[in-house]
Formats: C-alpha cells, sequence, structure tokens
C-alpha cells in the first residue's frame, strides 16, 4: 500500500535532487525540440524534391526511425557511435539520439503543414514570377510553421516524458534521480510515484501555456480575416 505521508517526506527532502533531474530533462527537451525541428524541416523539405534518390533517402529514414523503439535507438547511438570512433560526452550522444528520433516525426508534422498550403497561393506565386526556394521561403513556410506550431508544442511534451528511457545509459534526468534515491531509501513505489506527479506538473503546465499558444494564434487569424 502506497504511504502517502512518505511519499511526501521524500519529495520535500530530496526536493533539490528532483530539480536537478528536472533540469537535465528540460535541457534535453529543449535541445531536442530546436533540433529535431530543423532536422524534420530539412527532411520534410527534401522529400518534395524531384532528386529520387534524395527523397528515397529521406522516407526510409522516416519509416526507419519510427517503426523502431526509441530506446533501442538510443543504445546504437550511446554505445554504438563511441565503438567506432565518435567519442562523445554521454549526454551530447543522448541528445543526438533524441533529436533523429524526434526529426522523423517533425518532418511528418512539416509534411502535413506544407500539404495544408492552398493550390491557389502556389499559383499566385508562380504567377508571380517566384522561384521554388521564393515560394517555400515566403509562401508555403510562414503559412506551415503556423499550422505545426501546436503541433511542435505536443511533441515537445511528448519528448519530456520520452526522455525517461536515458536512465537505461545513465544520464542524470528525472527518472534516473527517482530510481537512484529509491535504490537508497528502498521505497521504490512513493518515490517513483514522486517523479510520476513532478512529470505530470510540467507536461499539465506545458498542455496550458500551448492552449493559450493556440488560442492567440485563433485569434490572430479571426482578426486578419
Amino acid at each position: 500500500m502506497i504511504d502517502f505521508g512518505r511519499a511526501w517526506t521524500i519529495l520535500t527532502s530530496k526536493f533539490p535532487t528532483f530539480m536537478e533531474g528536472v533540469g537535465s530533462t528540460m535541457y534535453l527537451a529543449v535541445f531536442t525540440v530546436i533540433l529535431g525541428t530543423l532536422l524534420g524541416l530539412i527532411v520534410a523539405v527534401f522529400r518534395r524534391t524531384r532528386i529520387w534518390p534524395l527523397r528515397i533517402l529521406m522516407n526510409c529514414y522516416v519509416a526507419f526511425i519510427r517503426g523502431t523503439p526509441l530506446l533501442v535507438q538510443v543504445l546504437i547511438i550511446v554505445y554504438g557511435l563511441p565503438q567506432i570512433g565518435f567519442k562523445l560526452p554521454r549526454m551530447t550522444l543522448c541528445i543526438i539520439a533524441l533529436v533523429i528520433n524526434s526529426g522523423a516525426y517533425m518532418a511528418e508534422l512539416i509534411r502535413a503543414g506544407l500539404q495544408s498550403v492552398d493550390r491557389g497561393q502556389l499559383e499566385a506565386a508562380d504567377s508571380l514570377g517566384m522561384s521554388g526556394t521564393q515560394r517555400m521561403l515566403y509562401v508555403i513556410l510562414p503559412q506551415a510553421v503556423k499550422v505545426t506550431l501546436p503541433a511542435v508544442g505536443n511533441e515537445f511534451i511528448a519528448i519530456i516524458k520520452e526522455s525517461s528511457v536515458l536512465y537505461a545509459v545513465g544520464v542524470y534526468e528525472l527518472t534516473y534521480q527517482a530510481y537512484k534515491l529509491a535504490s537508497v531509501n528502498y521505497r521504490y513505489l512513493e518515490t517513483l510515484l514522486d517523479a510520476a506527479i513532478i512529470y505530470f506538473v510540467l507536461t499539465y503546465v506545458m498542455t496550458k501555456l500551448l492552449g493559450l499558444l493556440e488560442r492567440r494564434l485563433h485569434r490572430s487569424d479571426k482578426t486578419n480575416e
């Protein structure tokens, strides 16, 4: 049975330790969503290219990443890359793994955003003599960003939770810190419950902030109309 009093005591007495894990978790999430979005944008654009080998390569990348577990990808990057000579800090390797994973999902989100742009606007850009690059930069991307922004925010929330798999490779994120505390106090249920509550608070706050952002975007769209 859960001892809620003990759980509260653990949370309050070890709060700095939990917050250290939260700091690492948010650090990983922020870097991953920024770099993953950039990677996803590149992949999404290349998937529309007329250079078919590049298009096939990007499609294979997305299919492979989405079809394999994140934990396996992390293990391949963290333990595999040093084996072939890429000796980087553990945290850097974990960010690389998360970015590669997130980039595939971001590419799908951005692809949907690119496809949402009205065909008539593309024809209007062509009639103005815009090149393919100008059309992408000034017509397609600005609208696609607005469409995909809420989905990117949801991906950020997902990354906060998915980063918990990094405890398996010894990264000092929230789950690892909670597990380390539990291995000392032997109160696994209460300690991990504390970690779950912290994850919930993080994701709940982010969800509310994203909701606020979406409402502002909708209001700005109505104002422009």
